[in-house]
């Protein structure tokens, strides 16, 4: 399988692991847990599997020059805090719709911070794949028609949501670069771990636990699908194409969290969504024809 095809499947891979978070986060939410405790609790079990992963696997991989511990721990900022206050700002003060809508203008900050920051091109193939990905996802999330106006801030919120997915898209390329993927990884989890504890509940989150036990089983399985496997996935994705593909590829997240939500939580299904999800699709196929092309 050549780069291209396995970067692709492999961000893919990411994204539907992130589209379940769903399933983790109805739970634990119903079990007491707040969103940012989550957030904490995803960040802080995901970082010891894959640190304990790479000890036995290959302890080489914990090693970082030290000129490369700001960038990660950037990543970690905006992957760890400022993207989940952003986002969850958003849901609390408009829709969860609008703010997954607002989340996929990320494409656009994507694409024109990596041609200039890396060079990479914006091809017609590109374009088209954008506006079908934005538009797919508003089909998706079922916001068409339904004649509702989100606050101003929470649209400016919204937009910085997905300039933080996107920085956090560009960071973690130029990271990629210039360490292995395994290394990127524990310490965008360690680093976010670090950030979000100010903002943990630690408290709480004991006290949720040992009333439910339970609570630490799902949040080990949330841990592994959408933290360990997910930002794995994602960072080896990235070191093999381009950051405006990979942010195309990315929008199987929403995809899949609207399949989840009808399959398992009776949520509504009608022809728009259908409809989005397969321009979210067809997005995908433009982009993988591209790499066939350029391969």
């Amino acid at each position: 399988m050549d780069k291209n095809k396995k970067g692709a499947l492999l961000v893919i891979l990411a994204g539907v692991c992130w589209g379940s978070i769903s399933i983790y986060i109805n739970y634990l939410t119903d079990a007491g847990l707040g969103t940012m405790q989550i957030s904490f609790l995803r960040q802080l079990i995901s970082a010891l599997i894959f640190a304990a992963i790479i000890l036995i696997r290959d302890p080489s991989k914990f090693r970082i020059e030290t000129r490369d511990i700001p960038l990660l721990m950037g990543v970690g900022l905006v992957n760890g805090v400022l993207f989940n206050f952003f986002y969850f700002y958003t849901i609390i003060n408009s829709r969860a719709s609008i703010a997954v809508v607002l989340l996929y203008t990320s494409p656009i900050f994507v694409m024109i911070m990596a041609r200039f920051l890396f060079g990479e091109k914006i091809t017609l193939g590109k374009l088209a794949a954008l506006v079908l990905t934005v538009m797919g996802c508003v089909f998706v999330t079922g916001i068409v028609g339904e004649g509702y106006s989100p606050p101003a801030i929470a649209i400016l919120t919204g937009v910085l949501t997905g300039f933080c997915y996107a920085l956090n898209n560009i960071m973690t390329s130029a990271a990629v670069k210039k360490n292995s993927p395994e290394t990127v990884t524990l310490y965008t989890l360690f680093f976010s771990f670090l950030f979000l504890v100010p903002f943990s509940g630690a408290g709480g989150i004991v006290t949720v636990c040992k009333s439910n036990p339970m609570v630490l089983i799902v949040a080990l399985i949330m841990c592994l699908v959408t933290g360990v496997l997910a930002q794995y996935a994602f960072s080896l994705g990235l070191n093999l194409i381009e950051s405006g593909k990979a942010a195309i590829y990315g929008a199987t997240e929403p995809i899949v969290g609207t399949t989840v939500g009808i399959l398992l939580f009776n949520e509504e299904s009608n022809l728009l969504k259908m409809l989005g999800i397969v321009m979210v699709i067809a997005a995908i196929i433009i982009i993988a024809k591209e790499d066939t092309k350029g391969s």
